[in-house]
């Protein structure tokens, strides 16, 4: 009888060999969910399965470097933050995760350069559990490929199949369990796929009375992503390093995937590496707030640095308890706002570059 690890690759195999489109994606669909059942079943039964890197996050986000082996992750961590980590133009250089720290538009930022991703790192191949643990814990996740396109599909199915979900956001779906009744869907009209199929990925997780909630159109990848329970959407960004080898532009970029920003790079040369900084700090969603003091001073050196939908309140509580308690209201102040000044209370979202000027009741 094949094992799990088998019969995963076996679906692996009829998903590729089958040509997509209108006639065989409900076939694809179901196969997927097969698949993400049988992956699931193999974190049950595994012992351990690895007991991960031991990493201690630092600074305002964490970057995790993942690619296959080779197509210069390690110099990309030397060029983005002047660090030395060990390189060299051959397979499995990196055998531990490096970190290193990026200073960024005021940010503090975790580098970590981790061990190439092989096929079927998902299941366990070439330390690839303990991989794919480190990514999860990470902010952002800096896709390396490289000018022959080394492994980017491979790559981003691998961390699918390890439920980490990249170019694609989680969608507003909800369930409710019930003990009889069958199964009843309540979903938007038109969405992209049918009933029926919901109803056979649904079974594949065993589940045959529930109701389910879709409140937005989506795929089969959408339906299957909410089953599994532990999947995580986490922001990515790709770098294609290598840029200074002969190569066919038009021809790599159309290879890439159209829904994850990208960017073209050379470790060797530092060509692009400053746009690539910007592109992390963007794909982070972070955004910088400036305190004013009593005095009138304004640090622009080191800003708070928050995520994107920040408001007054969360300011308020990094400062400290006592601010919060004792707030009156927040002056707020950005040369790129069309009103250049506004006094605002604790539910007022800010923006990248705010001045904010904190009253207190004493």
């Amino acid at each position: 009888m094949p094992t799990i690890e088998e019969r995963i690759k076996e679906i692996e195999s009829e998903i590729k060999k089958t040509q997509y489109n209108k006639a065989t994606e409900h076939h694809i669909g179901i196969l997927k969910a097969k698949m993400s059942q049988l992956i699931l079943e193999a974190e049950t039964h595994k012992k351990g399965g690895g007991r991960g890197f031991a990493i201690q996050k630092s600074g305002d986000a964490t970057v995790a470097l993942v690619g296959f082996p080779n197509v210069g992750k390690s110099s990309l961590l030397n060029r983005l933050t002047n660090s030395e980590s060990e390189i060299g133009s051959y397979a499995f250089t990196t055998l531990k995760v490096i970190p290193g720290t990026m200073k960024y538009n005021g940010a503090i930022l975790q580098i970590l350069d981790l061990p190439g991703i092989i096929e079927n790192a998902a299941t366990g191949s070439g330390r690839g559990r303990e991989v794919l643990s480190a990514v999860r814990a990470a902010d952002l996740i800096l896709l390396i490929t490289d000018v022959k396109n080394k492994g980017l599909d491979t790559i981003i199915l691998e961390l699918r199949k390890a439920g980490i979900v990249v170019g694609r956001k989680r969608k507003n779906i909800a369930m409710k369990k019930t003990g009889s009744g069958g199964i009843r869907i309540y979903s938007p009209k038109n969405i992209k796929i049918r009933e029926v199929e919901i109803k056979e990925i649904l079974k594949e997780f065993k589940i045959t009375n529930c109701d389910l909630y879709i409140r937005e159109n989506v795929d089969v990848d959408d339906i299957i992503d909410f089953l599994r329970g532990n999947t995580m959407h986490v922001p990515a960004v790709v770098a294609v390093n290598k840029n200074d080898l002969p190569h066919d532009r038009d021809e790599v970029a159309s290879l890439l995937p159209i829904n994850i920003e990208s960017i073209f790079v050379s470790a060797s040369t530092g060509e692009g590496i400053e746009d690539l900084k910007d592109l992390i700090f963007r794909g982070l969603s972070l955004v910088r707030i400036y305190l004013r003091e009593k005095s009138g001073e304004i640090d622009y050196e080191r800003p708070l640095i928050l995520r994107t939908g920040v408001k007054v309140r969360d300011v308020c509580r990094r400062i400290s308890r006592e601010m919060l308690s004792s707030f009156r209201y927040a002056i707020i102040l950005n040369s790129k706002r069309k009103q250049s000044e506004i006094r605002a209370g604790l539910d007022y979202e800010l923006e990248d570059e705010d001045v904010v000027t904190l009253i207190s009741r004493n």
